[in-house]
């Protein structure tokens, strides 16, 4: 008997990819629990198993839908990504400068949530969320530097008009008009505006912010390696007497 899944293997806390792996069958103990086997046992990816823990780790894997399972690695990832933007925004506040150590945190943080969300499963729809939610918590820290250069442009103008052209007061006066109010559609569109400008801001920079897209790119990659889809390939049952390559 044989089965092959695509997908890392989980099981709740069991790390069974980082698992020893068995030196024989005979006297040999589960990999994942490291209780005796006794009488038969299978493989996973060449680890030896019990059956207990292979119940576990496919039932694990195999918990939620496929839906259920997305919408929890992006749940998790959102809060790794806010976790990983402050503590990104912060450092860089504080030294003026950004550092490839708090990207690699940022992606490692992402990356590892998406990956729980996903019951470590892997692929490329767990990839490209991470790696998206990985550059949105990066390029959002961008956007208090966008407000204040804009601001700052903006009182700067202002005071240059109010210099070239000096009214009297009661015409400054009738001329006012009350301030525009702005709806939450008009806020949202205006955060929708900032994040899509603070997206693009690395690429428009071009070769003057390699060091930028250097450190942009190795938060991504590691996000990217954290979800990789790893074949789970269980074969068995093998019996306690018989060698790995002869079935029950």
């Amino acid at each position: 008997m044989s089965d092959q899944q695509t997908g890392a293997p989980t099981g709740g806390n069991l790390q069974f990819e980082r698992a020893e792996r068995g030196t024989g069958a005979a006297g040999a103990s589960c990999a994942v629990c490291k209780q005796p086997i006794t009488p038969s046992y299978y493989e996973i990816n060449g680890y030896i198993t019990c059956q207990r823990c292979r119940s576990h780790i496919i039932a694990e894997r195999d918990r939620g839908t496929s839906g259920t399972r997305f919408a929890k690695a992006l749940g998790l990832g959102l809060l790794a990504a806010a976790a990983g933007a402050g503590i990104y925004y912060a450092v860089a506040a504080a030294t003026g400068s950004e550092y490839a150590i708090v990207a690699i945190v940022v992606g490692l943080l992402v990356g590892t949530a998406v990956r729980k969300g996903s019951n470590r499963r892997g692929g490329w729809r767990y990839q490209a969320l991470a790696m998206s939610l990985t550059y949105s918590a990066i390029v959002v820290t961008y956007i208090p530097q966008i407000i204040k250069a804009v601001t700052e442009r903006r009182a700067a103008v202002i005071n240059e008009g109010s210099q070239r052209a000096a009214r009297p007061a009661a015409t400054v006066d009738s001329a006012r008009t009350a301030p525009k109010r702005i709806g939450v559609g008009g806020v949202l569109l205006g955060l929708g505006a900032l994040f899509l400008l603070a997206a693009a801001l690395p690429i428009l920079a071009g070769i003057s912010n390699i060091i930028g897209l250097f450190i942009i790119g190795i938060a991504l990659y590691e996000a990217w390696r954290l979800n990789k889809a790893v074949a789970l390939r269980i074969t068995g049952p093998y019996q306690m007497s018989a060698h790995p390559g002869a079935p029950a």
